[in-house]
């Protein structure tokens, strides 16, 4: 395909999310290790060299799949707390919506943490994303909590609650929890984050 024809068949940053939603697919069919501009780009329709327009190297494609990744699981915690109206319910809503997020989605999941892309003056689009995810964690927390908690505390509370779905994920999509206790099921690891999170921040 011309350059040409390129332009007229994206406009704007439409290519950059096409060629995103492309390795979002590619990822979730195969892994990590699979995802290249160049095949993205053959799913996608266009020449080799039209990624470089929207990314410098494949460390960036990786990034802005992370960001999607982060706004994806935002919506997702957003929607699972909609209706529920105590505070410790909310939460333990968001952190089932969290771990389901990374078990339905394994590889994306640990592409959003990589090391290689916590830099954020390298890649300011995934970490205002993922800044976004925890902003949303520390408002839920201050909630629950109730307006006398200090911000100490509320940072307090937010990082072990993180540590606990973050932990349950990693230990289910690694193998550890499915492999050692395999009565272990979604609705069993659902109540999990449930007490993890409603004990911890109760006695917060």
């Amino acid at each position: 395909m011309s350059p040409a024809a390129e332009r007229n068949r994206y406009h704007h940053g439409e290519l950059r999310q096409a060629l995103v939603a492309a390795a979002l697919e590619l990822i979730d069919e195969e892994d990590v290790g699979a995802l290249s501009l160049r095949e993205v780009a053959r799913r996608v329709g266009v020449t080799y060299a039209a990624p470089y327009h929207h990314f410098a190297d494949k460390q960036a494609l990786i990034a802005a799949v992370g960001a999607e990744g982060f706004r994806t699981l935002r919506g997702a915690m957003d929607r699972a707390q909609e209706g529920v109206l105590d505070a410790f319910e909310r939460l333990a809503a968001q952190g089932r919506a969290y771990v389901q997020f990374a078990v339905a989605h394994p590889a994306l999941y640990r592409l959003m943490f990589q090391r290689e892309t916590t830099d954020p003056e390298c890649y300011p689009e995934l970490h205002e994303a993922a800044d976004a995810c925890f902003q949303n964690l520390l408002d839920s927390v201050r909630q629950a909590l109730g307006p006398e908690a200090d911000e100490r505390r509320v940072v307090a509370a937010a990082i072990p609650a993180w540590a606990a779905v973050h932990g349950l994920a990693s230990l289910w999509n690694e193998g550890p929890l499915r492999h050692k206790l395999p009565e272990v099921d979604a609705e069993f690891l659902a109540h999990a984050v449930t007490r993890a999170l409603n004990g911890g921040l109760r006695q917060a």
